[in-house]
């Protein structure tokens, strides 16, 4: 392990049987739950129900479009939107931390179960693994802003030689600061579009993509680089 990375863990003990039941039943919850919602998005969308939208799919997106409305209409509220990002996106992706320390000997030797292997693709845990063993904490909190799904990079966390401790309060500043990014855009993208129009609007949309976009380059790069 790089001098950047984390203190290794030795040996981290096993989960309580009922900590492993809760964690992979709760991982599971956050796999399905977006999923399923997928086909309401738009009426969820055209009713104005968008806390809701963040509360079942809590992506940047939803985050983003959530502000904006709130920038223009004066709802849904800042409290109410946080208390709608946290148990999907907080509380349940640091079960994927926990399903990660459980699964690791199957997952190191390829014996994962099949339906791990599905929530968890083996190419993107992998990524995750390799860029947590380089930068540490430090990833963690990028990665909350990258366009990365928090829940590999939670398990990869999980699966690794990383203190746990560690990782997740890394984890909930790049939750929090992910959080506070997109809101903050939101409003600053809804009250130009009524100030100014659709093209200023437009320009910052781009300017946050690209942001997005950067961070999620440096954080493969970071994966794929050599020493």
């Amino acid at each position: 392990m790089s001098a950047e990375g984390m203190t290794p863990a030795a040996s981290p003990a096993a989960p309580p049987p009922l900590v492993r039941r809760v964690a992979v039943g709760v991982a599971i919850a956050r796999y399905v739950i977006p999923l399923a919602v997928i086909p309401a998005i738009p009426f969820l969308i055209a009713r104005g129900e968008l806390a809701l939208l963040v509360l079942l799919r809590p992506q940047k997106e939803f985050l983003l479009l959530s502000a904006a409305q709130l920038a223009r209409t004066g709802a849904p509220s800042v409290p109410l939107l946080l208390a709608a990002y946290v148990p999907l996106m907080i509380v349940a992706v640091w079960a994927f931390f926990v399903v990660g320390r459980i699964f690791r000997p199957a997952l190191d030797a390829g014996e994962a179960p099949r339906w791990l292997t599905r929530i968890l693709p083996p190419e993107q845990l992998d990524l995750g693994r390799r860029v947590l063993t380089r930068r540490g904490p430090l990833i963690a909190v990028m990665g909350r802003l990258a366009a990365l799904p928090p829940t590999i990079m939670a398990a990869a966390a999980g699966a690794s030689d990383v203190d746990g401790r560690r990782y997740l309060a890394a984890d909930l500043v790049g939750a929090f600061a992910s959080f506070a990014l997109m809101v903050g855009a939101g409003l600053v993208l809804g009250e130009a579009y009524e100030d100014y129009g659709i093209w200023i609007t437009v320009a910052g949309l781009v300017v946050l993509v690209a942001l997005i976009a950067l961070i999620t380059r440096w954080v493969r790069n970071e994966a794929d680089r050599d020493d």
